[in-house]
This record gives structure tokens, sequence and C-alpha cells, in this order.
């Protein structure tokens, strides 16, 4: 809360804005017109992740950039990027927003990893079994990987979910005509 009334004291208020309060959204929304413009996010991974992925929604990759100052706990990102672990000193905020001012960008390449399980075939039998069986297991498997995927697609907003829902639908359905060829 100090550092948010420090903050509204420092810059114009509008300028302002507590992601507890209704989120990021709004305050991307009224500096998406602008060329370029620049964000002090202060808080922890979480919320820096809340609003990347708010941008990203937003499409505006291109033209926003990004600081942060790492408040409480979760601050790798912040370490990472050269912010250091963690402030608690809102004295130094004037100091703070020079620093955004003059500091370099970075490219920060985020993405995301998506695990499903994947049905293992039955032990083999001693007794040797038909064909079929073999052949109806692995259509069920590529039937749930097909279907799962699709799902996936369907329902995202994200984007990375979908490019990656898209890509391993399409190494099952490659897997699939290999398969169906032999």
């Amino acid at each position: 809360v100090k550092f948010l009334r420090r903050f509204k004291q420092l810059l114009n208020p509008a300028q302002v804005f507590d992601l507890m309060n209704g989120g990021p959204h709004l305050g991307l929304i009224l500096f998406q017109k602008f060329d370029n413009f620049r964000i002090l996010v202060c808080g922890g991974d979480g919320s820096v992740g809340w609003v990347l992925s708010e941008i990203d929604k937003l499409n505006l990759n291109k033209q926003c950039q990004l600081g942060v100052l790492p408040l409480g706990t979760g601050n790798d990102l912040a370490r990472v990027l050269g912010w250091g672990g963690s402030y608690d000193d809102d004295t130094q905020l004037p100091q703070i927003l020079e620093k955004l001012e003059r500091a370099s960008t970075k490219m920060l390449d985020r993405w995301s990893i998506m695990t499903y399980e994947l049905k293992l075939p039955p032990k083999a039998s001693l007794l040797p079994g038909p064909p079929e069986a073999s052949e109806e297991f692995y259509m069920t498997i590529y039937e749930d990987s097909v279907a799962t995927h699709l799902t996936k697609i369907l329902n995202s907003d994200e984007h990375a979910v979908v490019i990656s829902s898209a890509k391993t639908l399409c190494e099952t359905v490659k897997d699939f005509v290999a398969k169906v060829e032999k």
C-alpha cells in the first residue's frame, strides 16, 4: 500500500494501477494507442506473469516494455533481469523510476510445457492374441490424443496452449498415417 501511495505522489495517479482492483487489463487498454510505453510491475513472478499474459492477449508485445520492482517473494524473474531480489524502501522510488527510464531492453522468451499421460499397452501375454486387439488399442490412443488436443485448441484462450496442442495434434496424425501405411 505504501508503494502504491508513493507512486501516485511521484507520477500522475492516472498512470498507477492497482492489480488487486481490476487487474492489468484497464491500464494496458488505456495506453495501447501509444507507439511505445514502459510499465513497471510491482510484485512477484505471479504478478509479472499476469501482466505479460494480458500483454499477449492484447497483442502489445512490440510496443510495451516491462520493468519489475520485486516485492514480496517469488522474484526469480526480477533477479534474472537485473532488478534485484526485493525492495521494501519506498524512499528509493524516484531513483527506481529514473533507472526504469534509462534501462536497456532485453527480449524475453516465454513458453510453457504441457504434459499428458499416455496409456501404455498392457504387458504382452504369453498366449498369442489376435492382431486386431493391438490395433484397436493403438486406435484408442490416437483417438484419445486427437480428441484431447482438439478440445484444447477449441477451448483455450492462450496462444501457447493452442500452438502446443496443434503441434501435438499434427504429430499424432502423422504417426497414425505412418502406422496405417504399414
